[in-house]
């Protein structure tokens, strides 16, 4: 009789450790904020960000998916060394607007490894959906014509058609990766849950 006793003074000793334990855990983990001691809670938060970003989130995620998947089947890769490179580039633009690439990263709600991911991403796109375009001077001469007001003024007139050039090239690169990435959603096998 004292050996269950002693155990069921044990059991509930561990049941009311387990209840502290718990008790604490929905404290901390359960409400993501309090405002004036009325707890938001996770499930409350996580519900409001489906429905207000829910879709377009889950769109991207699908599509950063699919894009990684073809990467990964047709053997797209970069190394450290190349993916360094890429960020350089993106330093040397926000130096000359003033920014680094922390405070970049911190604005836009990304991390390092995100960059990272998303300079693989771009070049995986840029690889599987590159057609070979040609600019012809008609529409350089269309795109100096109607862009005339917002082009440099101190720009000879073989580096403004270089700069029209390149505008249309990387135009015309964006709506074939549109159009790869359309196609790409389009044929994959997607369950939504």
């Amino acid at each position: 009789m004292k050996n269950l006793n002693k155990i069921a003074q044990i059991h509930l000793g561990l049941l009311v450790i387990v209840l502290a334990v718990a008790g604490y855990a929905y404290f901390k983990y359960w409400n993501i904020a309090t405002v004036n001691g009325k707890g938001i809670s996770r499930i409350e938060y996580y519900k409001t960000m489906e429905k207000v970003g829910g879709k377009q989130t889950l769109d991207q995620m699908i599509q950063e998916t699919l894009i990684l998947d073809e990467g990964k089947k047709n053997k797209i890769t970069m190394d450290k060394a190349s993916i360094e490179a890429e960020v350089a580039k993106v330093e040397t633009r926000l130096k000359a607007q003033g920014q680094t690439l922390d405070s970049a990263l911190k604005i836009s709600g990304m991390t390092r490894s995100d960059l990272d991911r998303q300079i693989l991403m771009q070049k995986i796109e840029t690889t599987l959906s590159a057609t070979k375009v040609e600019i012809t001077q008609a529409q350089i001469d269309e795109f100096l014509k109607t862009y005339k007001s917002q082009l440099p003024t101190n720009l000879k007139k073989d580096e403004l058609e270089k700069l029209a050039k390149d505008e249309l090239t990387s135009q015309a690169s964006k709506s074939a990766a549109t159009t790869w990435i359309t196609n790409l959603t389009k044929n994959a096998k997607i369950v939504l849950q």
